[in-house]
């Protein structure tokens, strides 16, 4: 089996990726690290931690139409000396809109019974991943709604990569 490498825009999309990780998987087993392609480059030491024939996903917001790092990032995976596969998994716009597309929440706060934005996002950074993913199971979770949108125009360059990355069911 090729190894999996998930980078996630933040903690949120890292805490999600680790929930549905939890066993029954409903995504492809891999690591998850923390790395903002969309504004930052890869550096050179990061890239030299994937195998050759890897799949490197990447997991980010569409809220804002600056895609110059995520363009070079990718440009970056495939100059690699070896080949890795590159899958990306766009979440549109951001990870509260596909928490509310995704489960019976019609806020995302609700999902934490949070009064904020920051308050749930922060509520759930501290979720351990199993009490994380008990949560969207109570909240009715649908993996066919998560990450299922066309993205907007500036990242139609890409595409929507989820399928690949959920077990199938």
């Amino acid at each position: 089996m090729k190894k999996c490498i998930y980078l996630t825009e933040g903690e949120c999309e890292e805490k999600l990726i680790r929930a549905l990780k939890e066993r029954p998987s409903l995504v492809l087993p891999g690591k998850v690290k923390k790395f903002n392609v969309i504004q930052n480059e890869l550096p050179a030491s990061l890239l030299m931690q994937f195998d050759p024939g890897s799949i490197v996903v990447l997991v980010f917001d569409t809220d804002k139409d600056e895609t110059s790092h995520l363009r070079k990032n990718i440009s970056l995976l495939k100059s690699l000396s070896f080949k890795v596969e590159i899958l990306t998994i766009l979440q549109v716009l951001n990870f509260e809109d596909e928490i509310e597309r995704a489960t019976d929440v019609s806020k995302a706060q609700d999902l934490t019974r949070s009064k904020t934005i920051n308050d749930f996002k922060s509520a759930v950074n501290r979720m351990k991943d199993k009490e994380f993913r008990n949560a969207l199971k109570r909240h009715n979770l649908d993996l066919e709604k998560l990450w299922n949108q066309n993205p907007p125009k500036a990242f139609r360059f890409i595409s929507q990569d989820s399928t690949r990355v959920k077990a199938r069911l």
